[in-house]
């Protein structure tokens, strides 16, 4: 059977990076539609909510992976998981240790 198109981790990865990304752009536009990102930041990161605002950003990836789910792009899957992993342990380490 052939495998399916962009069904690869790489893909995945790539996609699971970018749409939180792309989410905390919006997230950002939204809350401060004057205002420059890294005022944006300074003051998220002052109030104590950057993270959260990070957490919030990655919730797309959950679609993302059940879409490539439904799709049967199961290595496109394991790739938004694996960014999805090492985006958390970020915001972990941004949370706990910065």
């Amino acid at each position: 059977m052939k495998k399916p198109i962009l069904d690869n981790s790489i893909t995945g990865v790539i996609t699971g990076l970018l749409l939180p990304l792309i989410t905390f752009y919006l997230i950002y536009r939204f809350m401060m539609p004057n205002g420059t990102m890294a005022e944006f930041v300074e003051k998220a990161d002052k109030a104590d909510a950057l993270t959260k605002f990070m957490s919030l950003a990655m919730l797309p990836n959950l679609l993302l992976f059940f879409i490539f789910i439904w799709l049967k792009r199961d290595f496109a899957a394991k790739g938004v998981l694996a960014a999805t992993i090492i985006m958390a342990l970020v915001i972990v380490v941004i949370k706990f240790v910065v």
